[in-house]
């Protein structure tokens, strides 16, 4: 690839970027940084076919910010064509999702379409992007969310959510799929009194298991759960050893399954009811764990 400096004016975003919303704050502080230490690296860009102008294949946000910045010229690496779009596609998503500033939904979205567009499963998409399979999955379940809900989810990375939506609440909003009032509900209850997504998680199961008294539970403390669903468990679950008997027992049928034996057209469906499985085993993993600390 050919090093060159190329008027910004030259320079097109690319409309198939994953990335649908830049933070302005975030991009005056690049632009700050550009300023005072030039842009450090290169953007990449290809020629546009037919006229004197190059799009931009990552490095969008360098571009804007060197416009802020009131720069005449940015340093580019040229690609002489672009005749694998998805080897694209992929590129820019790699670099998004090294962002933390890019939003989940963003990537979510992004991921469905490199998905469609390659006609790959999960594990397909974890590799070509360099991410594990359970984070592709865990992403592409946030489009299962209303889309009011998702686009408030942000990135949270080792910090406490502090009152924000983040992807771990997501997990257990969707555990409500059936009923977007209540997920809108319990949004609002993890803004107001900051749950953990371990709250979340104890909200939302009892939500499931006592629809009769959502009113109680949503206006209740979280201390207060206990007293408003009663202290009765009616549920197999109700002993930890109880709980270990029927997992041990679910595994003699889930080895059973043979996947050689299923059709392809049915692979999806049986895709996603795993993905789900894992999904929760996960959850409850985490709350295991949590309890155990």
């Amino acid at each position: 690839m050919d090093l060159r400096l190329i008027e910004v004016t030259r320079i097109v975003e690319d409309p198939d970027q994953p990335r649908r919303a830049l933070d302005e704050a975030s991009l005056a502080g690049l632009a700050d940084s550009i300023r005072q230490h030039g842009v450090l690296n290169p953007i990449t860009v290809i020629p546009l076919a037919g006229i004197d102008g190059f799009r931009i294949v990552t490095g969008e946000r360098r571009w804007r910010a060197a416009q802020i910045a009131g720069l005449f010229d940015i340093p580019c690496l040229i690609r002489e064509s672009d005749a694998d779009a998805d080897s694209r596609a992929t590129e820019q998503l790699v670099e998004n999702l090294q962002r933390e500033d890019l939003a989940p939904l963003d990537k979510a979205n992004a991921l469905k379409a490199l998905k469609e567009r390659l006609g790959a499963t999960n594990k397909e998409i974890a590799q070509r992007v360099a991410i594990s399979e359970r984070s592709v999955g865990y992403l592409l379940d946030l489009l299962d969310l209303p889309t009011s809900i998702g686009e408030q989810i942000v990135s949270s990375p080792n910090r406490p959510a502090d009152g924000n939506l983040t992807e771990k609440h997501a997990r257990f909003l969707r555990q409500l799929g059936e009923e977007p009032e209540l997920q809108e509900r319990l949004v609002e209850k993890i803004r107001d009194e900051k749950l953990s997504s371990e709250d979340t998680n104890r909200v939302a199961r009892a939500l499931r298991a006592h629809p009769d008294k959502s009113d109680e539970i949503l206006g209740s403390a979280l201390e207060d759960l206990p007293h408003v669903i009663g202290s009765e468990d009616k549920s197999p679950f109700s002993t930890g050893r109880a709980f270990a008997d029927i997992l041990t027992r679910m595994l003699p049928t889930l080895g059973e399954i043979r996947v050689s034996a299923v059709s392809g057209e049915d692979l999806p469906a049986i895709e996603g009811a795993l993905e789900g499985v894992k999904a929760a085993v996960d959850a409850l993993l985490a709350e295991v764990r949590a309890a155990r600390r």
